[in-house]
């Protein structure tokens, strides 16, 4: 089950971002993984990729939990 706060993967429109874990400069058209709360993970294994595969992980465990697969 998917909510409207859930974070997830967006294009950048405009550049000036910076990733939140290893800093890099991102720029207009790259892929970012983004938090509601504006935080922005670049599209690097131990960034973005890192932070989604956590996020997945622990919305796939509260569904088995809650019994909403």
């Amino acid at each position: 089950m998917r909510y409207s706060g859930d974070p997830r993967w967006i294009t950048l429109r405009y550049a000036g971002s910076k990733c939140r874990r290893c800093g890099k400069q991102l720029k207009r058209g790259e892929r970012a993984f983004r938090y509601k709360d504006g935080s922005l993970y670049c599209d690097s294994d131990n960034c973005g990729q890192a932070a989604s595969r956590s996020f997945d992980a622990a919305a796939s465990d509260e569904a088995m939990l809650t019994g909403n697969w």
